[in-house]
């Protein structure tokens, strides 16, 4: 017995040993960390760069930041915000725009001259790629309807609608003006934003472009990506280390630099399924691309992808009335994950979800967002995800007119794609089609002709369209859904015009109700006339009945005009 409680204590004293050790080593493990953390921290601290941002690109959780705040300009930054704003305003990306009235600026240019012609698509490139001032100018006018400060009210107000609260823009490029101003925070977080329209994502990689010279465009234009991250063939000292300054796993986005707003960078890069955005501001010579690549990497090696909510789980339907189809399958734009650090186990019950919808506007079209997802953990909400419909839905109005002939309008922006592919056919083939046959012009003729007569009806159909949009309007949609109707600014322009001493609202309100009183008035009348008539039948009826049963006849004098006194009324009896 005691050999048997003398071998549990020596068990029980090397467990102890163990478990000592293992608490030991645990807790060494920790202070580690921390002590490594903190080293990190105060190496990313130590950078030069006066202002920084780390951001992750799915949550839009902030990694890292440094002066994030602080009043800054942003230089030519800008223009990732002036080329979002022109894709929302933007119908059709191959629209011309011809070159008129340019004032000279400043900086990096396209070298634009008046009279020459180039599609949106080619400036945005420009814009982008080579960081044109003169670009930035001619994209805010034409977009601004002439007026180059529209469209710059109209970048503020797309900044403030996504947070940008410190953020003022004076002009669509970036050159020196007190009144251009933003923060790390605000830039990053703009950029983030922009950087989810997929024509940005494809032209801010790009390495170069080149525009040929033609009839219209004096010279060829050959330019080259100002962001060293995806062109540069020269090194840098990073971490004790000649290395490239050129970074394979670096997409975009945008680089800067004025005397006033030192070298900027906005860049983005994707690693082992995390895509991650630095903002890197006011960085002295030498800095700028060292700094960036110390953010992106401090990201990439510290921080992990959680997908918390996969987009094909919330595949669903919406139920729309007196449509076709009657409902609307729909998906998350997006998968909702988060970024964190790499030891942080996450807790995916504590993420709840709320659907808000967008009050629908027929026809609703494949790709068209419908509402929004909410994303809330522990009750805060972290985030809001597009509802993008996976199928198109016409009312039934709508749907008869898309059976009608000639009504079957193919030049949808999601073409647009093709139209340009046809319009950049080799010159061989353009040699071709001008050698056609006879009879493949009188086909052509006829395919012309085709296109003017869908192109009337359609024209036809708009305007009974736009009719029915401003009376649906009207009786069951608010004031300003009427006011940004075609029709009203139709009737609104039309009488302005035309009648001076009466508010165009006045009439624009007040016919439609005048005009509801008169058929109102009409139906009452039609029913007391019916009435009327209904009762002079009985009368009728009833008055043959007597005369058949030689029975004196009565006569309502209020259904007969008024007679003289000396008028006999006179009934012919029938015969017996």
């Amino acid at each position: 017995m005691l050999l048997i409680e003398h071998i549990i204590m020596l068990f029980m004293k090397k467990i102890f040993s163990i478990i000592s050790v293992l608490v030991m080593t645990l807790g060494f493990i920790s202070s580690s960390l921390a002590k490594v953390n903190a080293d990190v921290k105060t190496e990313l601290d130590s950078l030069k760069s006066k202002y920084m941002v780390l951001m992750d690109y799915n949550s839009g959780e902030v990694l890292y930041s440094k002066n994030a705040d602080k009043k800054i300009y942003p230089a030519s930054t800008t223009k990732i915000w002036t080329a979002f704003c022109v894709l929302k305003k933007a119908k059709n990306l191959n629209e011309v725009v011809e070159i008129k009235d340019l004032p000279p600026i400043e900086g990096t240019s396209m070298s634009l001259e008046n009279g020459e012609k180039f599609t949106v698509h080619e400036l945005l490139e420009s814009l982008l790629v080579h960081s044109s001032n003169d670009v930035a100018y001619v994209l805010a006018k034409h977009f601004g309807d002439g007026d180059a400060k529209k469209f710059i009210d109209f970048m503020n107000e797309e900044a403030k609608k996504y947070g940008a609260r410190n953020t003022h823009f004076n002009n669509p490029h970036g050159l020196p003006d007190t009144e251009h101003y933003t923060t790390a925070m605000d830039m990053t977080t703009l950029s983030r934003v922009a950087y989810s329209n997929d024509e940005i994502k494809k032209i801010v990689a790009m390495k170069s472009v080149n525009f040929k010279a033609n009839e219209v465009n004096k010279f060829e234009r050959h330019l080259f990506n100002s962001n060293k991250f995806l062109t540069s063939s020269m090194s840098m000292d990073y971490k004790g280390k000649s290395i490239p300054i050129k970074y394979d796993i670096v997409d975009g986005i945008k680089t800067g630099f004025t005397d006033d707003a030192g070298n900027c960078l906005v860049s983005t890069a994707e690693k082992n399924g995390i895509r991650i955005i630095s903002g890197v501001f006011f960085a002295p010579a030498g800095s700028l691309y060292h700094d960036s690549r110390t953010l992106l990497d401090y990201g990439f090696d510290n921080f992990k992808t959680v997908t918390i909510l996969d987009k094909k789980d919330a595949e669903a339907e919406r139920k729309v009335r007196f449509a076709k189809p009657r409902s609307i399958k729909y998906t998350l734009a997006n998968d909702f994950s988060i970024t964190t650090p790499k030891d942080k186990i996450v807790d995916k019950s504590s993420y709840t979800y709320k659907k808000v919808f967008d009050k629908l506007k027929m026809p609703v079209k494949k790709g068209d967002v419908i509402g929004t997802l909410n994303v809330y953990e522990n009750g805060n909400m972290v985030s809001s995800i597009a509802l993008i419909a996976e199928n198109g839905s016409k009312n039934y109005f709508q749907y008869l007119l898309s059976l009608l002939p000639f009504n079957n309008d193919k030049s949808k922006n999601t073409e647009n794609k093709s139209d340009n592919d046809s319009e950049n056919k080799s010159d061989k083939e353009d040699s071709e089609k001008k050698n056609e046959s006879s009879s493949s012009n009188l086909n052509s003729a006829g395919n012309t002709v085709k296109t003017e007569v869908s192109n009337s009806f359609n024209g036809f159909i708009g305007i009974f369209s736009g009719i029915g949009d401003f009376f649906s309007s009207l009786f069951g949609g608010s004031k300003g859904d009427l006011e940004k109707s075609d029709f009203y600014k139709f009737l609104d322009k039309s009488i302005s015009s035309k009648i001076k001493f009466i508010p165009s609202k006045v009439i624009i309100f007040g016919l439609p109700l005048l005009i509801l009183i008169i058929i109102l008035s009409l139906i009452i009348s039609l029913i007391k006339d019916g009435f009327r008539k209904r009762k002079a039948n009985k009368l009728k009826e009833k008055n043959k009945t007597n005369v058949a049963n030689n029975k004196p006849i009565n006569i309502d004098s209020s259904d007969i005009p008024m007679m003289n006194k000396k008028s006999e009324v006179t009934v012919d009896t029938p015969e017996s």
